[in-house]
């Protein structure tokens, strides 16, 4: 008796794994992810110092699509931007930084070794912010400095293009334009950033 309920565990666990993989392999076309950097210009940002972060920022992050069909992939994304203060605004060693991560969905198209797509990323993220306008050089406590974290929303729109380099990488660049939202509005740091990356398909 126990040989046979072992022989209908083993025919049930064997039907059910077939068919998982063929659910699998219907609803799920492939998968791709990657690192990518980044270089673009921040602004934004509210602060009781009336110091108005804006510039150059770079950074690094990465990503990852799960293939639901031939044109649409869903995944989620995270990157990290960091932009330094001008020392006319604070003392240099100052800083802004920017995290946002979220759920993306993008659609492409496929023409040869070229995929471009374009989607948008829903999510969240935090600014981080580091200003001192003291003297950095004296060794003292600085009673004019502070450090500050502001979480936001973030809708982040994008296009980009991919290019098969081998059988299993693609070489990507991409733009988007990083638009941040808080309880007072559209006023945390947004732009545009250029990305170049490595993907890994399967």
């Amino acid at each position: 008796m126990r040989n046979k309920i072992v022989y209908v565990f083993i025919f049930a666990a064997t039907l059910l794994t077939g068919w998982t993989g063929a659910a699998q392999e219907k609803i799920i076309k492939g998968f791709s992810g990657g690192m990518m950097v980044h270089g673009g210009y921040l602004s934004g940002g509210d602060n009781p110092f009336k110091i108005e972060p804006s510039g150059a920022t770079f950074g690094i992050g990465g990503v990852a699509k799960l293939h639901l069909s031939n044109h649409f992939r869903a995944g989620f994304e995270g990157y990290f931007s960091n932009m330094g203060i001008d020392e006319e605004m604070a003392v240099d060693g100052s800083f802004n930084k920017v995290f946002w991560t979220g759920i993306l969905g993008d659609f492409f198209w496929t023409f040869g070794k070229f995929k471009p797509y374009v989607g948008t990323t829903v999510g969240g993220g935090m600014e981080t912010s580091f200003y001192m306008t003291g003297d950095k050089h004296d060794w003292l406590p600085e009673a004019s400095a502070v450090y500050n974290k502001m979480p936001f929303l973030a809708v982040d729109p994008f296009v980009g293009l991919e290019y098969a380099a081998g059988e299993a990488l693609n070489l990507t660049i991409k733009a988007d334009w990083l638009l941040g939202f808080n309880s007072d509005g559209l006023n945390r740091p947004m732009g545009p950033r250029v990305y170049f990356g490595f993907i890994f398909t399967h």
